[in-house]
């Protein structure tokens, strides 16, 4: 994905703004940008919007991007697309400070949802489960594992 991300942006620029949601993104995001052959800076944002498996519809910003992105290519790294509520939150906002172009980037996302987000560059999709490993928890616990998995 990093090589397709390189390929989108190489008549466009050579510098993006990488910005990672957090906590469950870390895993995906860090490896991504080693991959990306551009020059990437690098932002957070922490949001919430689940309590154990469920989302409770709410979005609460935990901490803000911390670099400027008014006139620069923006890439936004998610590690899963449910029902898009965070991600079109984060992206309506961002919109505010004007990028030149926000680009999706996720891990995950889940077919079974027309959360009509677009997502630019995707790893896989899933069926609806609640999935857990390499970020995405379940109440703060199983981000350390070092694969997506889910109990049945």
């Amino acid at each position: 994905m990093g090589q397709e991300i390189g390929e989108y942006y190489a008549d466009k620029t050579n510098s993006i703004v990488a910005i990672c949601v957090l906590k469950g993104s870390i895993h995906f995001f860090s490896e991504l940008v080693l991959n990306i052959p551009l020059n990437v800076m690098y932002s957070f944002v922490h949001v919430s919007s689940y309590i154990g498996s469920s989302s409770t519809g709410k979005i609460r910003v935990n901490s803000w991007i911390d670099v400027p992105v008014s006139n620069e290519y923006v890439l936004l790294v998610e590690d899963i697309v449910d029902t898009g509520n965070t991600i079109r939150y984060i992206m309506k906002y961002l919109q505010r400070y004007k990028p030149k172009d926000i680009k999706l980037a996720a891990l995950i996302e889940k077919k079974a949802h027309d959360h009509g987000i677009n997502i630019d560059f995707l790893g896989f999709q899933i069926e609806d489960r609640f999935v857990v490993g390499y970020g995405l928890d379940y109440d703060g616990r199983f981000r350390n594992l070092p694969f997506v998995g889910y109990k049945e």
